[in-house]
């Protein structure tokens, strides 16, 4: 399946990243690229659906040349529907750097509706140099304080572009497990660099944090719990701010 979603960037010989080719399909909308900071791109991303509903097969595709320098930016959270007695909706994101190329991959929160189903897959290709930091994170909602029955399977596997395994996880969740008590949780990867020096800094009190090495030199990731979905999104924010400034000047 082709993705809706195919963005590919280059870099010109003035050092600016632009955006070479472009497929935005429904339920997709972007805007043009604004210029950020060395001449990069910064883009912004939402969708016009409304949210993931049951039965729908998304994908999104981010390929960055050598040196490219992109954030992509979801400004609003994406609400996880049921529709009727479809199948889980599925979506997968793509993102492939080249050499020396940065990626900065900032969404908000999956908000998980009561009936919500949804399998995600991200794959991702490091190339040598690269650094690559996104992401990912829900939150389950209850309106009316209603029983809230959900379910999430996802996957995150990180390979050299040779196609070598780096990384990889795979992670289920679903309303009533012990271990989402919580109820928002999400996590930070920091791809293409070694684990701090110094632990991450607690945002606020409430927030649970820890830090992990990946396998394979590929990097570290940042887990983070929460009672309510809102602290966890700032928590996401404030804290992929402080990776995001151990990055080197590119």
């Amino acid at each position: 399946m082709n993705p809706q979603l195919d963005l590919h960037f280059a870099r010109d010989g003035a050092g600016r990243s632009l955006l070479t080719r472009r497929r935005a399909g429904y339920p997709f909308g972007l805007a043009a690229p604004l210029r950020g900071p060395r001449g990069g791109a910064v883009v912004m991303l939402q969708s016009i659906s409304g949210g993931l509903y049951g039965g729908e097969r998304l994908g999104q595709r981010l390929v960055l040349a050598e040196g490219a320098d992109v954030r992509l930016i979801q400004p609003a959270a994406t609400p996880v529907r049921r529709q009727g007695e479809a199948a889980a909706a599925r979506q997968s994101i793509t993102l492939e750097t080249g050499a020396g190329a940065r990626l900065i991959y900032a969404t908000r929160p999956l908000i998980l509706l009561p009936g919500a189903a949804l399998i995600q897959d991200w794959e991702v290709v490091l190339a040598p140099g690269a650094r690559l930091l996104f992401w990912e994170g829900f939150a389950a909602h209850a309106p009316g304080k209603a029983a809230a029955a959900w379910r999430l399977a996802g996957r995150v596997s990180i390979r050299a572009p040779g196609g070598r395994l780096l990384a990889a996880e795979r992670m289920t969740a679903r309303s009533g497990d012990a271990a989402c008590a919580y109820g928002a949780f999400g996590k930070i990867w920091c791809l293409g660099g070694g684990p701090p020096r110094e632990p991450p800094p607690v945002p606020s009190a409430g927030i649970y944090c820890g830090v992990s090495a990946l396998p394979g030199g590929a990097g570290y990731v940042i887990a983070l719990a929460a009672r309510e979905g809102g602290r966890l999104a700032d928590a996401l924010e404030s804290l992929a701010g402080w990776a995001e400034a151990l990055i080197p000047a590119g």
